[in-house]
Formats: C-alpha cells, sequence, structure tokens
C-alpha cells in the first residue's frame, strides 16, 4: 500500500465502548445475543411454547433415517416413514434459549467452538412458528445493528510509536462482496480503552443483493483515537472471545 493511498483513506472517528466485551455477539445464524446467554444453564424451555415447538420439530428432522427410496406403488412397498417425529422431551434438557423477541427466538446447545443454534421465527397468516435456520460450531463475531464485525490488521509497512494517534489498519470484511473493497461502507467502529488495552470493532455495511462468493480484499482505513495508542495491547474485538490484533 502507497503512502498516498493512506492519505486518502477515509478517517474514521470511532465511537466510545463501555466494555471490553461486545454487547451482542452473534454466528450468523440467527439473532444476536449477549454474551452471557452463553453461561446460561442449560434446559428450562417449555415445550408448550410454540417457538419451543418449532425447535422440537427441526431436531426430529435431523434425527430421522433417511428412508431408502422406494416405488409406493409396488406391491408390498412399505410405506414412506414420516421425517418431521419429535425426539423425547428429556432432548430439551440439553438445550437453553440465546435469545427471544415478538417473532424470533434462538436457541443453542453447548458452548463455543462446539456451539449449534436453531433459529425459529414465525410467519404467515396463522403466525406458525418454523426452522429458518441452523449453525454448527461457526464463529461468534461481534454484532452492531444487525451487522457482524469485520477483521483488520494494522499496516504492515507502518510501525506504530507510543505517540501515534491514528492507527492505519486494513480491514477485511466479513461478508461477501463480490471481491470489491469496502470503500464507502465502512461504518464508525467502536472503541474501548483502559490503561492496558485498546480494543477495536469494525463494521461495514454489507452490499446489497446477491455476492459473488470470492475472496475480498483488504480495504485501507485510519482511525483517530482521541489519546495516544502509548503502551496498551491492541484487540481486534471481531472475533469473540476477544484476541490480539493479527491473529484469527
Amino acid at each position: 500500500m502507497r503512502e498516498r493511498d493512506w492519505e486518502r483513506s477515509v478517517l474514521l472517528t470511532p465511537r466510545p465502548a463501555p466494555a471490553a466485551d461486545p454487547e451482542l455477539i452473534s454466528d450468523g445464524g440467527g439473532m444476536a445475543f449477549s454474551p452471557g446467554a452463553l453461561d446460561a444453564p442449560d434446559g428450562g424451555l417449555d415445550p408448550e411454547d410454540p417457538a419451543v415447538g418449532a425447535l422440537l420439530t427441526q431436531l426430529g428432522r435431523e434425527k430421522a433415517p433417511k428412508a431408502k427410496p422406494r416405488a409406493p406403488w409396488k406391491r408390498g412397498a412399505a410405506p414412506i416413514a414420516a421425517t418431521d417425529a419429535r425426539p423425547p422431551l428429556t432432548t430439551l434438557g440439553t438445550w437453553r434459549q440465546l435469545a427471544r423477541a415478538a417473532d424470533e427466538a434462538l436457541f443453542g446447545r453447548g458452548r463455543p467452538p462446539q456451539l449449534l443454534t436453531v433459529a425459529v421465527r414465525r410467519e404467515g397468516r396463522g403466525g406458525a412458528w418454523t426452522c429458518v435456520g441452523t449453525s454448527a460450531g461457526r464463529p461468534l463475531r461481534a454484532s452492531r445493528d444487525g451487522i457482524r464485525a469485520s477483521g483488520w490488521r494494522l499496516d504492515p509497512d507502518h510501525e506504530l510509536t507510543v505517540a501515534d494517534t491514528v492507527l492505519r489498519v486494513l480491514v477485511t470484511e466479513q461478508t461477501y462482496s463480490g471481491g470489491s473493497r469496502a470503500d464507502g461502507r465502512l461504518l464508525a467502529p467502536d472503541l474501548y480503552l483502559d490503561d492496558d488495552e485498546l480494543v477495536l470493532w469494525m463494521f461495514i455495511t454489507p452490499r446489497g443483493g446477491f455476492q459473488t462468493r470470492v475472496p475480498n480484499p483488504e480495504t485501507p482505513a485510519r482511525v483517530a483515537l482521541p489519546e495516544p495508542v502509548g503502551e496498551r495491547l491492541l484487540i481486534d474485538g471481531a472475533i469473540y472471545p476477544k484476541q490480539s490484533s493479527g491473529e484469527d
């Protein structure tokens, strides 16, 4: 990256974050939820709750054995078995609710990095609850206004000093963008500072419509700090739990 490219790059003024951990996180499979939900006890789900019923139905579909195809018109052919039989209610003892809204809910089982999630939603005229997504073992990222945080790294060609008040970062967009940079779509980042560490969360407005699934190029950006960086440890807050910048 040439020096004049950095001079032309956007200068972002961050928003102060109240804590070193994000308020909400997401695996991209459903609603964002509080990190504290990962420590909540398993169980406690009401099988009479329609949202929980949709969870049970989905679990039944996943566990149902796949029947071998048979021609139903042939004499003696066994009837095709139903594939959405619900599992025993004791199964709910291993699941917990991570997030809930009026027409949407997210349930989880296990803990990262083996976290499984099922997202359900109430849709249609009848308001029936159905599964809209499942995920397994996906990285948890900080989430703000429905946007998952994008990763960043420091400019490798610039030696940061304790007196610097501007960070030069290369940002890799989290969502697919058809191989385009994120120029013009970078949002004001979140920033947490204390005496020992600096945590920075970068967010990018996703492009609309279908995007080709190709690797995203890095987008250069400058972040104005409220005070010199000092001796603080620099942390990319995108991935939860947090990690030092440059890791993934």
